[in-house]
């Protein structure tokens, strides 16, 4: 497991989120099937209502730079402080190049670092771990999105993760100014799962199987294999990684305010939050209205709780993500 807890004070400043305009409902998916589903249907089993996706003009570049200009635009941060783009995504807008640097002259940055960051649904917590172990080590900023379009890697004939995912962004800048900041990072920590390394994949497009050897059509989708699998491993995941910060840090699941789980599908956030021993009533829950949006759901949901929750000074916020390749990543927050 890779543990931070900054030595020096790390703070965060947002973060801010952005969705596409386009709501998809239930019934438009049913339609797309071509079944006689009621709506309710896809809602029983996911808990999703609706998400939103991107129009065909879109990328995932532009998803970040909607999050990170309302940020910077909200906070009136000093670009001149950004140092460092790390932008968490699996659904870059070309394998090559990474999409950071195409965001830079969009958001007024220039000569600033860039790393392209893939850690699935743990996108976000992991951006702000890698972010908080940069800041401690420089008087910039960090500049942390996680964008993801999934609505172009999905199967219109295959309801499991048509019905599921969403689109959508968010973003923070983590710094070592507590100016502006709304939250302390107090520890995060990153592990993997490698028994899950292929269970949530797009198979080809990558080096193992390019594009021009590639001859059966539904490789090039979003696929969920071992759903039994697929689900038990995410509790496990989740929920064995918070106990693992937790008792890193010497605390109890009744020392946590807020829970803000990545909103895989309301079922597992459901079992997870039981597993842990959490009251359903102080876990964040945006997936109705938003789908799965991969790794930018964790920063979509903070961005929920700060924005229209009870959030108040000095509350415990717990982030725990985990997703696709068996990655995890958990962290602790502390509200200003």
């Amino acid at each position: 497991m890779s543990f931070l807890k900054p030595s020096e004070p790390v703070y965060l400043r947002g973060p801010r989120a952005w969705l596409p305009e386009r709501v998809v409902t239930n019934q438009d998916v049913l339609d797309w099937m071509g079944t006689r589903a009621r709506p309710s249907w896809i809602s029983h089993r996911t808990g999703v209502e609706q998400r939103r996706w991107v129009e065909d003009g879109q990328s995932c570049s532009d998803a970040a730079i909607g999050a990170a200009l309302r940020l910077l635009e909200d906070t009136q941060a000093d670009r001149a402080r950004i140092v460092q783009v790390l932008l968490a995504t699996v659904s870059g807008d070309y394998p090559t190049p990474p999409t950071s640097p195409l965001i830079l002259p969009r958001l007024g940055l220039e000569r600033v670092g860039v790393l392209d960051l893939s850690a699935a649904c743990a996108g976000f917590t992991s951006a702000v771990h890698v972010g908080a172990a940069l800041a401690a080590l420089t008087e910039g900023d960090q500049l942390v999105i996680a964008a993801d379009i999934r609505s172009k890697f999905l199967n219109r004939e295959d309801l499991a993760t048509t019905a599921l995912f969403g689109d959508g962004s968010a973003a923070c800048l983590v710094t070592r100014n507590p100016e502006g900041a709304t939250f302390q990072l107090i520890a995060s920590e990153l592990a993997a799962d490698a028994s899950m390394a292929d269970i949530i994949a797009i198979r080809a497009g990558g080096s193992r199987l390019p594009h021009h050897r590639n001859d059966d059509p539904s490789k090039v989708f979003l696929k969920m294999e071992h759903g039994a699998t697929l689900f038990m491993k995410g509790v496990e995941n989740m929920s064995t990684s918070a106990d693992a910060l937790l008792r890193r840090l010497e605390l109890k699941v009744e020392d946590i305010d807020w829970v803000v789980p990545h909103q895989a599908n309301l079922h597992l956030m459901k079992a997870v939050t039981e597993r842990l021993g959490v009251d359903p009533a102080r876990v964040v829950e945006t997936v109705r209205f938003t789908g799965n949006t991969s790794g930018a759901s964790v920063g979509i949901a903070l961005t929920h709780l700060r924005e229209q929750l009870p959030l108040k000074p000095g509350q415990r916020v717990l982030l725990v993500s985990a997703g696709a390749g068996g990655a995890s990543a958990c962290a602790l927050l502390h509200s200003l």
